[in-house]
């Protein structure tokens, strides 16, 4: 299968944001553990930022491909960083269009310097599906990586305020194969004894926490998306919870606020919010 990058910046409408500025919104944190002992805690803002992670549904959120809805979304939003899963890049669907590179050019039109990266995770429609990460300032060491030929994973380095560098990832387990989704936890849950970095995972599992492929996942990360009183699910057809926001158990990682957010005019899934950091 043939996966590669694809590199979309826009600098129209520079905007001078420092990772950690004080135009983060407001995102507050809502009770309930889930039964852990971890709870919400206070960051130093230099070692924190803030997040955004949603699964695009394709572009079709109500149907029919509007790119508008989304991109007034992320800068609604204005977080530091964005994450989004199923992706379409040059699809029939879509008329062929290119949906990281008109979020990128609608944001820094209206004024928000935003570029993103796409990374294909195989081929639909005429044209590709995958995953993509935006950032305010430049791009530098993006990878993709292959966990055992099962799961991409599209990584990219981000500088905190106090000048450390973690890894911002983002990941699509398969929605038809549940055997190839506990394959996927496998390879993702390896991968937590392999990274190096401080890392943060954004991924569209398309299974409840009850399922198999959190029971191998829980075994290497903690979900910093559980903290929210609402799931992230279709917002289409609310029934279950599809995505979270992954970190190592190895690592000192710590969530602050947490929120979910959007309709299915924004897209057929949910997003998640927040605002997560070293200890």
């Amino acid at each position: 299968m043939k996966t590669h990058f694809k590199f979309i910046l826009c600098f129209v409408g520079i905007l001078s944001i420092t990772a950690c500025g004080s135009s983060d919104p407001d995102l507050p944190g809502s009770g309930g553990t889930g039964g852990d002992d971890e709870t919400l805690v206070t960051l130093a803002g230099d070692r924190s930022f803030s997040l955004l992670s949603l699964s695009a549904g394709k572009g079709l959120a109500s149907g029919t491909y509007n790119i508008q809805p989304l991109a007034a979304f992320i800068q609604e939003n204005n977080t530091d960083v964005v994450a989004l899963q199923d992706v379409d890049f040059g699809t029939a669907r879509t008329g062929k269009k290119n949906l990281v590179g008109e979020v990128a050019y609608r944001c820094s039109k209206d004024g928000q310097r935003r570029q993103g990266i796409f990374a294909s995770t195989g081929r639909e429609d005429g044209g590709e599906t995958g995953v993509a990460l935006f950032v305010r300032e430049c791009f530098y060491g993006t990878n993709k990586v292959n966990l055992n030929d099962e799961l991409v994973l599209l990584t990219a380095p981000y500088e905190l305020g106090s000048g450390e560098t973690v890894l911002i990832a983002t990941c699509q387990f398969d929605k038809e194969d549940a055997n190839k989704r506990v394959r996927q936890a496998e390879a993702l849950a390896a991968y937590a004894d392999q990274v190096k970095q401080n890392i943060v995972i954004c991924a569209s599992v398309y299974e409840n926490e009850s399922g198999n492929v959190f029971n191998i996942l829980k075994k290497k990360y903690r979900r910093s998306c559980k903290f929210s009183s609402e799931n992230t699910y279709p917002a289409v057809q609310p029934e279950s919870r599809f995505d979270y926001v992954l970190t190592p158990l190895s690592q000192n990682w710590g969530t602050q606020a947490v929120q979910v957010k959007g309709d299915q005019t924004v897209s057929d899934h949910k997003a998640l919010f927040l605002r997560i950091g070293l200890k």
